[in-house]
């Protein structure tokens, strides 16, 4: 098996007709298809650059890059800014539930650096955007296998829920203020109270070291 992938994510949803690019002589979608997907991206531009041209400024001033070390590309409704440290995203989709919102997601792609994701600066630059650490499996897991492997963990058991058909579980961590939720493919990370990237990468390591012991690794 490969190296498990990480990213980092925070999504807003809101009204496509709020979207800045929207104009009186538009109409909302009614129906999720391709041409609605594109006329969302379309109207959403403008906001999709302004929130990456903010990122691109915080990022040059907080980590003081030079302009050959770190690229920029916006258009059609997506955003991204690649630096020596991480690839950030930005972009924005109709919503698959409904229709007439649209979520705006920011993501940070990949850690070139893995130590900068508990950097004062990172966490400053991200706080108010990221509140999911996703961590995709480079296979598949057994989750009969590892919900076994919990119940067996008296200090956890109490913690676990999860679906009878063994597609998924969750654990809600309370000492770490933190909500998981494990599938075959990956397992995301959130606190349960206030927003804070900093702490949620300190406690997904700690929830890291007790989830080894059920042969999840990262």
């Amino acid at each position: 098996m490969g190296t498990p992938q990480s990213r980092i994510v925070g999504v807003v949803d809101g009204r496509v007709r709020r979207l800045k690019g929207y104009s009186k002589n538009h109409h909302v979608p009614d129906g999720y298809h391709a041409a609605a997907q594109a006329f969302v991206r379309k109207v959403g531009q403008q906001n999709v650059k302004e929130i990456v041209d903010q990122f691109y400024a915080d990022i040059r001033s907080l980590f003081g890059y030079k302009r050959r070390e770190f690229q920029y590309t916006c258009e059609d409704g997506f955003g991204c800014i690649k630096t020596p440290d991480f690839d950030l995203h930005v972009r924005i989709d109709q919503s698959t539930i409904d229709t007439k919102n649209y979520h705006l997601t920011t993501e940070i792609v990949a850690l070139h650096t893995p130590e900068i994701a508990t950097d004062e600066r990172f966490v400053a630059c991200f706080n108010h955007h990221c509140e999911t650490l996703v961590v995709e499996f480079p296979g598949s897991i057994n989750i009969d296998e590892k919900i076994d492997a919990i119940e067996d963990i008296p200090e956890i058991a109490d913690s676990l829920s999860y679906e009878p058909d063994g597609s998924s579980f969750e654990l809600r961590l309370i000492p770490l203020d933190l909500h998981i939720h494990v599938s075959e493919s990956e397992i995301t990370f959130q606190l349960l109270t206030l927003r804070d990237l900093g702490k949620l990468m300190e406690h997904s390591q700690k929830a890291f070291e007790i989830l080894t012991e059920v042969g999840i690794k990262a």
